[in-house]
């Protein structure tokens, strides 16, 4: 989730010409993990699969509630969030940014440059995020953090996409207070 809200907090933060548009986001993640993350993610996934269809609903719904959907198949992690018109006039990320993160961003025409820093857990990193319009955008992200005292990187690259004006079942996420 530090992923999206990263991300959504470099389109809308940067820019107040080029500002994202209300309405349900389709983000889709590919994340470059070792052997040992990639056996957890699908683990996660099978045990999502396996569960009957009124518990696995249940969860999805939970998730809903907080403003998000997301499905890990095929190693793609494709998360769905509803942005409302305040967020999107006010450009604040629609996901709590949790970590006490700071950033630094430029802007040099459709591409935003991120260093983002974050102290709860540590961790720090770097996206590059490609407008397309105010509808769409392509990424690339590295998040390097400790974990059993040694660093590890964590690389992500996908993109994301405005579905419609209509988020559906998906809630709005409360935004990060400015």
């Amino acid at each position: 989730m530090k992923i999206l809200a990263l991300l959504l907090a470099a389109l809308a933060g940067t820019s107040q010409a080029q500002t994202i548009k209300p309405g349900l986001w389709e983000f889709k993640q590919t994340p470059q993990l070792d052997p040992a993350r990639q056996a957890q993610m699908a683990q996660a996934q099978k045990a999502m699969e396996s569960m009957p269809a009124e518990q696995r609903k249940m969860i999805e719904q939970m998730m809903a509630q907080r403003g998000v959907s997301v499905n890990m198949a095929g190693g793609v992690i494709t998360l769905k969030t509803c942005v409302t018109k305040e967020q999107a006039e006010r450009n604040l990320a629609p996901m709590s940014q949790q970590g006490n993160c700071t950033q630094e961003s430029k802007r040099s025409g459709s591409v935003i440059q991120t260093h983002f820093v974050c102290t709860d857990p540590a961790s720090e990193g770097d996206a590059t995020v490609t407008l397309r319009g105010s509808d769409g955008f392509t990424n690339d992200v590295t998040i390097r953090h400790q974990r059993q005292g040694k660093t590890e990187t964590t690389k992500v690259s996908g993109e994301g996409r405005w579905l419609g004006t209509d988020c559906g079942a998906v809630q709005p996420a409360k935004s990060q207070a400015k």
